[in-house]
């Protein structure tokens, strides 16, 4: 293609022999049937994708059932597994239909679902004990302990937290639980699992798929009773998009069984660069080739989505190397700067070239002016395409308007597309299957298939073998006629035993090998031997615990009414715990993960940061040794806790002890690290509200700005945090939350 500079970037690109001995997967994303097709063209091991439900992605495209089948049946004719997602917490009246939607995926084959909910991990746990389970990085795991313990209770995998280093990760491996790390694409700045900003400002939970992405906005920081901009700029809480590509060695020898690439909501032709990329990378390793990303590669990543790209917590990477202050969405590159504007149009001198249809961004104030190169003047003359060096005029009728030496960014490259695109269509995935013929006279045609991962079938022609009379069928036309695979995507190795001069004709040959293939592909369209769904039985002895009025966070130094229990650093294990390889003793205390779970415990309360939201999750809780009452979620509502709580008395026969928060400023984020070199107290969002910052050890805590306040009317006792509150105004919501457990009592 004249001109265009990606024109060589794709040769030799073509699968090596040797990565069938790969240890490591490559998980590629499939936000829908035509991004899974990139994905699998370029070479990825496995897809992750998620249902119309219950899905941690809900604004996805997402596969209905039918869709599903295709997806699957697709994958799995090309040795590609397939992991779907049902990584959102649930609520008492969806659980059943989220084993319902389990169960068809069960069916038809799925290798394996991420699930967050504990509720949910118990009943497929029970009722699909053969169903491989993953931990979604939604559960919070983020240390050895919690691999260990999820591990005890039937999941395969864990993918851990973004935050966790490599160090870290390398004491997970060591538990023997499979461990993924998310390697490339869009980073959380708070640990997944624990964010309720988007639920606690827009009442869109990221716990349930919807996360209004509230850390993408603009922040001011707050400094003594002061909101100023700062010079760095004003997205405070946006984090560079993740590339650990040149780390890949380091990850496949600290033992991670998978590299996750995250992009559910990306287009079909960044999944395949991605993903190719990745191939390449990974291929390299294991043929003992060091890879090095070229800059031209990069060019074309940065082209396809980046906000800049970090090594991450992973690998250490320092503030200003993980942060992107400036901008939040999609930079794209430089090709130019902006000359002069005029009667809508904009003159720019390029340093890049620019095609018909490119995407573009001018780097403008209050926001970006965008425009797309649908029309190119150079020296007066429509063209198509234009150089490094050229002056150009474009449209431009978006405002703001632009001025004299703002960027002008590329955002998307049509040809560079256009290419991609051919590559997805004509890069198909091809699997090895044996083809064996027994060609005798008198006797049908035999057709063996094998595919190496013990699907094996047979078929026989209709027609009988005849002796030829003139023109017999020479062996080598025959294994040339059975070679040609057409639509299936196999690449067949054909063998065999021929006796005698037989005449069979071509279309029955055909008919013959159609007849295997097909049969052999339906083998390997499901997953064999699965037990089926198993009944319900699980039984959960009442606990018998002891129920106090009130939980109190916060109240130091404070003299609390008579039953209540007081919480602070020896008794409430944290929400992050990097560094605690050791079994720990807690007695009658609250813990905050899941690595808390494994530890030596007794008569203790599972907080409100495990996202207990229906019976089953706390039944799953309470069947933990050591651990006999819950907090629920904030995220319930009351109409859900009654509903929760009927279900569990009925199911198991008697009310487990619960609580739940009736005021108090929740932490919207946990953020490792922080989000600035110089952190201040507070930050201030575009409507005005506040954000207290709590420095909590390694991590830093976004308080809400107004406390949470709730009724009680079902649980045995309340929970109250007192951060940032006044000292008599702390003893007046004590004794409010004392007196409205009494008196409904």
């Amino acid at each position: 293609m004249p001109g265009c500079p990606w024109k060589t970037l794709f040769q030799n690109t073509e699968r090596s022999e040797s990565m069938q001995n790969r240890k490591i997967e490559l998980l590629a994303p499939a936000g829908n049937m035509d991004a899974l097709k990139a994905a699998v063209a370029a070479g990825c091991d496995a897809v992750y994708l998620g249902s119309t439900l219950f899905s941690a992605r809900a604004f996805a495209g997402n596969f209905d059932h039918d869709q599903m089948i295709e997806a699957i049946r697709y994958c799995h004719d090309r040795d590609v597994r397939v992991y779907v997602t049902m990584n959102t917490l649930l609520y008492e009246t969806e659980i059943d239909n989220a084993m319902k939607e389990a169960g068809f995926l069960y069916e038809q084959g799925a290798d394996a679902l991420l699930v967050q909910d504990f509720g949910l991990f118990h009943r497929l746990r029970i009722e699909y004990p053969d169903f491989e389970l993953h931990c979604s990085t939604q559960m919070h795991i983020h240390n050895p302990a919690g691999c260990e313990f999820m591990k005890k209770m039937g999941a395969a995998r864990a993918v851990v937290a973004r935050e966790t280093p490599i160090e870290v990760v390398k004491e997970c491996v060591k538990t023997g639980i499979d461990i993924e790390v998310f390697a490339y694409g869009a980073i959380c700045i708070s640990y997944s699992g624990q964010c309720l900003m988007s639920s606690a400002i827009k009442h869109r939970s990221g716990n349930r798929g919807m996360c209004a992405q509230l850390c993408r906005l603009r922040y001011a920081p707050v400094r003594d009773g002061i909101a100023k901009k700062d010079p760095e700029g004003e997205y405070l809480l946006s984090p560079k998009d993740l590339n650990v590509i040149d780390k890949i060695p380091e990850l496949i020898e600290a033992g991670v069984c998978s590299l996750k690439i995250e992009g559910r909501m990306k287009r079909p032709e960044y999944v395949w660069l991605v993903t190719r990329t990745f191939r390449e990378a990974i291929d390299a390793y294991y043929e003992g080739r060091v890879y090095k990303v070229s800059e031209e590669r990069l060019r074309q990543l940065m082209l396809m989505f980046n906000r800049g790209f970090s090594e991450g917590h992973l690998f250490h990477a320092d503030m200003d190397d993980r942060m992107s202050h400036y901008r939040p969405n999609h930079r794209g590159v430089e090709i130019g700067r902006v000359l002069k504007y005029e009667n809508n149009r904009v003159q720019v001198k390029l340093s890049a070239p620019l095609y018909q249809h490119d995407g573009l961004r001018i780097l403008n104030e209050p926001h970006d002016t965008g425009l797309t190169a649908v029309r190119i003047w150079k020296k007066d003359l429509l063209v198509n395409e234009a150089a490094a060096g050229d002056v150009v005029w474009l449209e431009c009728k978006s405002l703001p308007h632009p001025r004299r030496n703002q960027p002008l960014q590329k955002t998307s490259d049509s040809r560079l597309l256009d290419l991609i695109a051919e590559k997805i269509h004509d890069q198909q995935k091809l699997c090895p299957v044996s083809l064996s013929y027994e060609a005798e006279i008198g006797k049908p045609l035999k057709l063996t298939a094998s595919d190496g991962r013990g699907n094996t079938v047979s078929a026989c022609s209709e027609q009988i073998i005849e002796a030829a009379e003139k023109a017999p069928l020479a062996e080598e036309k025959l294994k040339s006629n059975l070679a040609k695979a057409g639509e299936f995507p196999y690449m067949l190795s054909v063998s065999g035993t021929m006796n005698g001069k037989i005449f069979l004709p071509v279309s029955v040959l055909n008919e013959t090998r159609r007849k295997v293939l097909s049969r052999l592909q339906e083998q390997r369209f499901h997953l064999q031997n699965r037990a089926g769904h198993q009944p319900y039985a699980f039984h959960l002895e009442d606990p018998h615990a002891h129920t106090y009025d009130l939980l109190v966070e916060g109240a130091e130094g404070m003299e609390l009414p008579e039953n209540c229990l007081a919480l602070n650093a020896k008794n409430e294990l944290p929400v992050v715990s990097e560094t605690e390889h050791d079994k720990l003793k807690l007695i009658s205390g609250v813990i905050r993960e899941p690595g808390a779970l494994n530890q030596d415990l007794s008569h203790v309360i599972a907080g409100m940061n495990l996202n207990c939201c229906n019976s089953y999750s706390l039944a799953f809780l309470l069947n933990v040794p050591g651990v006999d009452s819950a907090i629920f979620s904030s995220e319930c509502t009351s109409a859900e806790i009654e509903r929760i709580l009927k279900a569990a008395e009925a199911r198991f026969g008697f009310v487990p002890v619960t609580y739940r928060l009736v005021y108090g400023r929740r932490t919207l984020m946990y953020i490792k690290q922080g989000f600035m070199n110089a952190m201040p107290e507070y930050m201030k969002d575009m409507e005005g509200r506040i954000y207290p910052l709590f420095r909590n050890g390694d991590t830093v805590e976004v308080l809400e700005p107004e406390p949470y306040c709730s009724d009680n009317p079902y649980c045995s006792g309340s929970y109250v945090i007192l951060r940032e509150e006044p000292e008599e105004k702390k003893k007046e919501i004590i004794r409010e939350a004392y007196e409205e457990i009494h008196e409904r009592v």
